[in-house]
């Protein structure tokens, strides 16, 4: 068979177009495949390919790294944590303060070293818990040091850790409306007089062996102030029977009266006669 060079020229043609339209036309690649090249060129390629690794071995190792943890709250750090696990005694112990009415007041104040002493200003310090230990007894506890009022065998006032014999007082209300704390357990052995819980007038706590401590001076005195819960307030609605309202009746239409006419004429009348 003879092919004409015309037919020649044309199939050339034609496979030249189809040489060109070829390397012309972009590498298509699914879209997965682009998105995980384009993620380790980013992330791992370009280190793989300077220090001789594998891309792979860095995605992998990337991808299997523990997550950070996450830093703590600020509230949780410092003094607030102290503050936010502060809550009242349940129901059934007195909760609040002592105010002692000495020099300018002072609150008094047990502190978590065990020092015991007043504030001018009320202070979480100051939150005292005074329970029952028996008739006229009782006990006070620090809510915020979670210590114990005591009083030692020399007559000084200190913080205690357990509650001993050391901590019950004698409680008594006065005359003028204050208490007095007196140590249920020590006292003069010669004249028997009580050794009290007092604060002199720099707010300091006084030893209750102090010939001047007495239940008739005001560095004894502490007025207690409670956090009382206060009871619901109990109310009632009643409600007002409505009144029925009359029915209304429309008004009639008022006839305007005629007018009398100003400087009328007189009238006059004729008189008839009748003969028969």
């Amino acid at each position: 068979m003879s092919f004409s060079p015309l037919l020649c020229l044309l199939c050339l043609l034609f496979l030249g177009h189809l040489i060109l339209s070829a390397r012309a036309r972009p590498a298509t690649r699914p879209p997965g495949a682009q998105f995980g090249a384009a993620k380790n060129g980013s992330r791992g390629g370009g280190l793989g390919k300077r220090s001789g690794a594998p891309s792979s071995s860095s995605s992998s190792s990337s991808s299997s790294a523990p997550a950070s943890p996450l830093p703590p709250p600020r509230g949780v750090q410092g003094g607030g944590s102290e503050r936010g696990s502060f809550q009242w005694s349940p129901s059934g112990r007195r909760t609040g303060s002592l105010y002692c009415r000495v020099g300018i007041g002072f609150h008094l104040q047990i502190h978590p070293d065990g020092k015991v002493n007043g504030s001018h200003q009320a202070s979480l310090l100051s939150i005292l818990e005074i329970f029952a230990v028996s008739q006229g007894i009782v006990g006070i506890r620090g809510v915020f040091s979670n210590k114990f009022l005591a009083m030692s065998k020399k007559g000084k006032l200190h913080a205690s850790a357990k509650f001993t014999d050391d901590c019950k007082f004698r409680e008594r209300f006065q005359e003028n409306s204050y208490n007095t704390y007196a140590s249920a357990v020590y006292r003069t052995e010669k004249t028997g007089r009580e050794w009290y819980v007092a604060l002199n007038k720099r707010g300091k706590a006084k030893r209750g062996c102090s010939p001047r401590v007495k239940p008739q001076h005001l560095s004894t005195h502490f007025l207690p102030r409670f956090r009382q819960v206060e009871p619901p307030e109990l109310s009632f609605t009643v409600t007002v029977p409505e009144k029925k309202k009359p029915p209304v009746i429309p008004a009639k239409p008022k006839v305007p009266m005629p007018v009398p006419r100003k400087n009328s004429p007189p009238v006059k009348y004729r008189l008839k006669f009748r003969f028969g």
